[in-house]
């Protein structure tokens, strides 16, 4: 635990502390061990050790067995993809598909954490699709529309 120096009356001490418990120590002195007594209880942090057991996995569980079909070219969003920004819920939607929007044009209106923000469009262009409705939960970065 900590040792240290003496000198008492002239002779030099080696003092090794190996353990507090209460008001009761353990310690060695020039290599000879003593258990004392101490006057006042010291007072010591007593954290408790977290002991888990390993987890044991099968290799054989990790293996994918069912190939998922490959996206098909409508369903992918395009880079016009409009994400949210944040985690929330749509509160109103204010545009259609096939409506023709200018940068910087209120698309929806969506709650997060308890603030109404306006999503608004990036550019120019045109609504290809919207998938969200009102009502409905988002995350950060799910696509809210789609735009040409």
């Amino acid at each position: 635990m900590k040792k240290f120096k003496f000198s008492i009356e002239g002779n030099s001490y080696s003092v090794n502390i190996k353990s507090v418990d209460g008001n009761k120590a353990e310690i060695e002195v020039n290599g000879k061990s003593y258990n004392v007594g101490l006057e006042q209880e010291v007072n010591t942090l007593k954290t408790p050790i977290l002991v888990r057991k390993e987890v044991q996995t099968n290799p054989v569980e990790n293996k994918i067995t069912v190939k998922a079909a490959p996206v098909s070219a409508s369903a992918k969003p395009s880079a016009n993809a409009i994400k949210s920004p944040l985690p929330g819920s749509i509160i109103r939607i204010i545009t259609t598909v096939g409506a023709t929007v200018k940068e910087g044009d209120v698309l929806l209106i969506m709650e997060s954490m308890k603030m109404e923000n306006n999503i608004l469009a990036e550019k120019n262009g045109v609504i290809k699709s919207i998938a969200v409705t009102a009502g409905q939960a988002v995350l950060q970065d799910d696509i809210l529309m789609d735009m040409e």
